[in-house]
């Protein structure tokens, strides 16, 4: 039962982070996400279109608990074929305006760079409080 119990609570400690990997994360967190937005101008520009998320519906064949009574004169439960909706996503094509993108690069690389600036002194403050052991 212990043996058990510890392989359920691994990927929950596994999925933990330590003080310090959590301070570095809170004190980059706009870098990552200027980062993300560079690396899908960039890719963008590279295809020279861009690409959207489109979620779409459609219907997957199920196996559901339903009544069995109005197909015999048995009474009672079963397992029936049912449809489920369900939504999934596409990527969707979509054009971009090269020059905007190109603009838009130089300013998130601007920006980047601001903010690498103002996030270092925190992260040094990150490496003081919680150091490798």
């Amino acid at each position: 039962m212990k043996r058990l119990i510890l392989l359920v609570m691994l990927p929950a400690l596994a999925a933990c982070s330590t003080p310090r990997e959590t301070c570095i994360k809170s004190a980059a967190r706009d870098l990552s996400v200027v980062n993300g937005l560079i690396v899908q101008t960039e890719a963008n520009l590279e295809r020279g279109y861009g690409v959207r998320r489109e979620a779409y519906t459609s219907s997957r064949v199920d196996l559901c608990l339903g009544s069995r009574g109005y197909r015999s004169s048995r009474v009672g439960y079963g397992w029936n074929y049912c449809t489920v909706p369900e939504t999934r996503y596409r990527n969707v094509p979509v054009t971009i305006d090269v020059d905007a993108e190109r603009r838009k690069l130089a300013e998130l690389k601007r920006t980047r760079e601001r903010l690498a600036r103002e996030a270092k002194p925190k992260i040094e403050y990150c490496d003081a409080k919680y150091p490798l052991n």
